[in-house]
C-alpha cells in the first residue's frame, strides 16, 4: 500500500511488456499518492506502448505539471510531442530539460535527433557531441531509468546524422568505441552496419553486423528493407531506390502501430526502381514484409541488370529474457558484364549471369542474466545459377550451371563484467554444390564438391587502465572440402587509447582466413580495434594485417583522422595444369580525413584515400592486375537550410596508374590516368517528417577517363554523366 512500491513494480511489467499489469499498477499508485509524478509518468508510458500516443502524452503532461522540475520528465514529454510532429513544443521540452539538469545527455541526444529530422545535421551534431561528452565519453543509446526501448536512442540515428553531413568516419570511430564499451549493444552494431556502407570492400562487414543487430534488438517498428542484407548489390553509390537505412524515420517510443515506407529511383540509362516495405508491432510480436526492384540499360554495351528481392520477417518477445526471429528471402537476379576496368574496351560483349536464390533465416537470443547473453543463428540457402558466354576466337560458347545448397549455424556468449567484456563463439557451415560446364564443343562436364568449415572463436576487451581498452582473442579454422584443406590459428591483438578525451589512439594486429559464407553474414566479430578483418577475398585466403591510426577532435566544430594498415596476403589458385599453389599479395591501405562545420547550415570535408597493391605473377586473378596505386582526394561541401533544402557538391580527383595483364600469356601493360569527377545533388525533406526528394547527378561534367574499380560491388566513380531522381516516403 505504498505509492512507490507500486510505482517500481509498474515500471518492472513495464520492461517485460506487460503493459495491461503495468497500468492497472500504475493507477493503484496515483490513488495511494495523487501528487506523484513518476506513475503518472509510467502511465503515460504503458498507454503509448499500446498505441495510444494521445492518452499517455497527457498522462506525462500531467506528470510534468506535478513535477515541473524534473528534467528526465520534461525529456519524456518532448519525446511524446516529437512522435506526434508537433516540433515547437518538443524542441520548448527538451530546452527546459537541458537548463534543469544540464548534466544530463538524454535531452541533448533527444534535441540531436529531433533537428537532424528538421534539415540541421551540423546542429544536431553539436547536440550529439554533447551527449556523448555528458555520458562518460560514450555514444549514448538510451535514456538514463531505461523505462522503455527508446528505439530511436538505441538505433543507427547517430549514422544518418554523420551520413547527412558526410562524415562517416566519425560514425565508424563511435560505433568502434560504443562496441569496445558493450559488444551487446545491437544499435552500435546497427551504427557500423549503416556507416560500412560508405566503405569500399566492406559488404562482409557490414550484412554481418547488420545481422548481429537483428539477433540483438527487441521488438521494433523498424522496417527490415529488403535489400539491406542482399551483399554485392553491384548498384552505383546511392543510384538505387532509398538508402541502407532508414532510421531517418524512426519514432522515438515504441508503441503498437503500422509503418508504411517507399523509395523510388528514375534516371539515366532507363534506371528504374522501387522498394517497399511495411511493418508492424502489438505487444510482444513485430513484423515487416517488403519487396525490391531495380533495372537499368548500364553506361555501355551488356552493362545492363534486373534485381528482384522479397523478404518476410518476424520476431517475437517469448519472455522479457528471450526472442526468437525468423526471415525468408528470395532474390532474382539477371546481368551481363557489369565491372568498370581500366581499359574502357575490356568487357564481354555475350556475358549473361541469370541467379535464382532462397533462403531461411532462424534466430534466437536469451539472457541468461543482465550481464550475460546468448544469441544463435541458423541459415539456409538454395541458389540456382547460370553463366553463360560466346567466344569469338575460336568459335565457342560455353554454359556454367551451378547447384548449390548451404547451411550454416552459429551461437555466440556475449559476457560483460565491470571493465571485461568476453565474446565467445562457434560457427559451422556446410555446402553441397554441383556445378556442370556445357560448350558447343565437347560433353558436358559436371563437378561435385562439398566445402565444410568450423570456425570457434573468443574475443575480450579488458579496459585497463581506465582509458585504454585492449582487444586480446583468437580464432581457428578448420576448413575441408573447398579449393584448399586448411586448420588455421589466428591470433588477435589490439589497442584503443585515449590520452585524452579528444584524442583517440587505435593499433592492430591479427590473422584472418577466408572462409565460404551464406550471404557474406557471421557473428564472429568484424573488427578489431576498428580495423576490419573480413574483405572479399578468394575462398581460403590467409592473411595478416596491420595497422595505426589516430583520430582527434581539434574542437567542437573541426575533425580529423588518420589512419594507415597493410595486408600480407596468401593466395591458393589453380593451375593451367588444375593444381592448386599459393602466391604472395601485398596491400596497402591508407585513410585521412578532415570534417569542418563552419556555421550552422554548412558542413565540408576532404579526405584522401591511398591504395597499393603488389601480386605475384603466378597469378594475378580474374581482374589481370599485376601492380596498381591508387589515390583518391574527394572535396565535399553541403549546405543544409531549415526551410528543409539541402545541397551537396563534391569533387574528387583520382589518380591511378597500374601494371595490368596476365604475364603468362605475354599480356602485360602498364598505363595511368588522373582526373577530376564532380557528383551533386539538391533535396527537399517533407514537412512533419513524411519523406525526401532528391534530385542527384553522378559525373556531372561527364568526365572520361580510365579506372580500374576495386569494389565493383559497391562502385562509387560512374564513367559517364548520370541523373536520377529519387523519392522516399514514411508514413
Amino acid at each position: 500500500d505504498i505509492a512507490r512500491t507500486q510505482t517500481v513494480l509498474g515500471f518492472a511489467y513495464l520492461t517485460e511488456i506487460r503493459t495491461r499489469d503495468a497500468k492497472s499498477t500504475f493507477k493503484r499508485a496515483i490513488e495511494l499518492d495523487q501528487a506523484a509524478p513518476l506513475p503518472r509518468l509510467g502511465l503515460g508510458l504503458a498507454r503509448i506502448r499500446e498505441g495510444d500516443l494521445k492518452q499517455g502524452r497527457a498522462e506525462i503532461e500531467i506528470a510534468a505539471s506535478l513535477d515541473p522540475n524534473n528534467s528526465l520528465i520534461r525529456s519524456y514529454l518532448g519525446k511524446a510531442y516529437f512522435e506526434e510532429k508537433r516540433d515547437k513544443p518538443a524542441r520548448n521540452q527538451l530546452a527546459i530539460a537541458k537548463e534543469l539538469d544540464p548534466l544530463d545527455p538524454t535531452p541533448w541526444f533527444y534535441d540531436a535527433i529531433r533537428k537532424q529530422t528538421i534539415n540541421r545535421p551540423v546542429e544536431a551534431l553539436q547536440d550529439l557531441q554533447k551527449s556523448i561528452d555528458l555520458n562518460d565519453n560514450r555514444a549514448v543509446y538510451r535514456s538514463r531509468m531505461l523505462l522503455d526501448d527508446d528505439l530511436a536512442a538505441r538505433s543507427a540515428s547517430l549514422g544518418r546524422i554523420y551520413s547527412d553531413l558526410g562524415f562517416q568516419q566519425l560514425a565508424l570511430v563511435e560505433g568502434w568505441n560504443s562496441l569496445n564499451t558493450d559488444p551487446g549493444n545491437y544499435s552500435a552494431h546497427r551504427l557500423l552496419a549503416d556507416s560500412y556502407a560508405a566503405l569500399p570492400r566492406h559488404e562482409i562487414a557490414r550484412v554481418s553486423e547488420l545481422l548481429q543487430s537483428q539477433l540483438l534488438q527487441p521488438i521494433n517498428i523498424t522496417p527490415v528493407q529488403p535489400q539491406l542484407a542482399e551483399s554485392n548489390m553491384l548498384i552505383s553509390s546511392g543510384a538505387g531506390p532509398g538508402a541502407l537505412s532508414f532510421n531517418e524515420f524512426n519514432p522515438l517510443f515504441n508503441r503498437n502501430r503500422l509503418a508504411l515506407q517507399f523509395s523510388g529511383v528514375a534516371g539515366g540509362n532507363d534506371a528504374l526502381g522501387d522498394e517497399l516495405a511495411v511493418s508492424g508491432v502489438y505487444d510482444s510480436f513485430s513484423f515487416s514484409a517488403g519487396q525490391f526492384h531495380y533495372e537499368d540499360d548500364g553506361f555501355r554495351e551488356n552493362n545492363d541488370q534486373e534485381l528482384d528481392i522479397y523478404n518476410v520477417y518476424a520476431q517475437a518477445s517469448l519472455t522479457h529474457k528471450t526472442s526468437v526471429q525468423a526471415e525468408f528471402r528470395a532474390t532474382d537476379r539477371e546481368k551481363g558484364d557489369l565491372p568498370l576496368r581500366f581499359d574502357p574496351d575490356n568487357f564481354s560483349h555475350n556475358f549473361r549471369q541469370e541467379e535464382d536464390s532462397e533462403s531461411i533465416r532462424l534466430g534466437m537470443r536469451h539472457s541468461l542474466a543482465p550481464c550475460s547473453d546468448i544469441i544463435a543463428t541458423f541459415i539456409y540457402k538454395d541458389t540456382e545459377g547460370n553463366t553463360h558466354e560466346s567466344l569469338s576466337v575460336p568459335m565457342l560458347t560455353y554454359d556454367i550451371l551451378e547447384d548449390e545448397d548451404h547451411y550454416m549455424v552459429e551461437m555466440q556468449h556475449l559476457f560483460r563484467f565491470d571493465r571485461l567484456n568476453v565474446t565467445s563463439g562457434i560457427g559451422h557451415f556446410s555446402s553441397d554444390r554441383k556445378i556442370t560446364v556445357k560448350t558447343s564443343a565437347f560433353t558436358p562436364m559436371a563437378k561435385k564438391d562439398s566445402p565444410r568449415h568450423t570456425n570457434p572463436y573468443v574475443y575480450s576487451h579488458i579496459n585497463f587502465p581506465e582509458n585504454m581498452t585492449w582487444s586480446v582473442g583468437a580464432s581457428a579454422d578448420f576448413f575441408e572440402g573447398g579449393i584448399v584443406d586448411r586448420d588455421q590459428f589466428n591470433p588477435k591483438l589490439g589497442l584503443s587509447w585515449n590520452p585524452l578525451a579528444i584524442t583517440r589512439l587505435r593499433a592492430a594486429v591479427f590473422r584472418t582466413f577466408r572462409r565460404s559464407l551464406i550471404s557474406s553474414q557471421t557473428l564472429e566479430p568484424t573488427q578489431v580495434a576498428g580495423f576490419n578483418q573480413f574483405f572479399d577475398d578468394q575462398e581460403g585466403t590467409e592473411s595478416w594485417r596491420y595497422g595505426a591510426a589516430i583520430d582527434q577532435r581539434f574542437s567542437p566544430d573541426l575533425y580529423g583522422g588518420i589512419e594507415f594498415s597493410e595486408r600480407d596476403m596468401d593466395i591458393p589458385f589453380e593451375t593451367l595444369t588444375l593444381q592448386v599453389e599459393r602466391v604472395d599479395w601485398e596491400e596497402c591501405i591508407g585513410r585521412a580525413y578532415l570534417y569542418w562545420t563552419p556555421c550552422r547550415w554548412i558542413g565540408t570535408g576532404a579526405e584522401y584515400e591511398y591504395e597499393r597493391l603488389e601480386r605475384g605473377l603466378e597469378f594475378v586473378g580474374p581482374e589481370e592486375i599485376q601492380a596498381l596505386e591508387t589515390r583518391k582526394l574527394p572535396l565535399g561541401i553541403n549546405f543544409y537550410h531549415p526551410s528543409g533544402f539541402a545541397t551537396r557538391l563534391k569533387a574528387t580527383h583520382i589518380d591511378q596508374k597500374g601494371v595490368f595483364g596476365d604475364p603468362r600469356f605475354g599480356t602485360t601493360v602498364k598505363d595511368s590516368d588522373q582526373f577530376w569527377v564532380v557528383d551533386a545533388s539538391i533535396s527537399y525533406h517533407l514537412p512533419r517528417r513524411q519523406g525526401v526528394v532528391t534530385i542527384e547527378a553522378k559525373n556531372l561534367l561527364n568526365e572520361e577517363f580510365k579506372f580500374q574499380d576495386r569494389d565493383p560491388v559497391t562502385p562509387v566513380i560512374y564513367p559517364e554523366s548520370l541523373i536520377f531522381v529519387k523519392v522516399t516516403l514514411a508514413l
